[in-house]
């Protein structure tokens, strides 16, 4: 009887992104989702550390973000409400902070 190949153990469940990879993740999310975006360059920003310091990172992915969101106002097809509603409340834009206007 033919008997099956022994896999090797995969890992399954849980991964945790890589700081950069959060990052680019939440380059990618912000044209349509912004809250989801602030979520993932928060967690970003509370592991950035003297040991992974992509200050310079963040701080570029801060810029493009808020260049995203600010060229989508001269289109017609964007509408502020509906952009920035959180479940069915509707939010003013919230623009993400660069580490450095913290201790500025």
């Amino acid at each position: 009887m033919a008997r099956a190949k022994q896999t090797p153990f995969m890992p399954s469940g849980y991964s945790d992104w890589p700081i950069r990879r959060c990052i680019a993740e939440a380059v990618n999310v912000c044209r349509y989702s912004p809250w989801k975006a602030h979520e993932w360059m928060e967690e970003a920003r509370n592991r950035i550390s003297m040991q992974y310091p992509f200050y310079d990172d963040y701080d570029n992915a801060v810029d493009i973000i808020n260049r995203t969101w600010r060229s989508f106002e001269k289109y017609q097809w964007y509408d502020a409400r509906e952009f920035w509603k959180r479940g069915n409340v509707s939010s003013p834009a919230q623009y993400l902070k660069r580490i450095d206007e913290d201790f500025s």
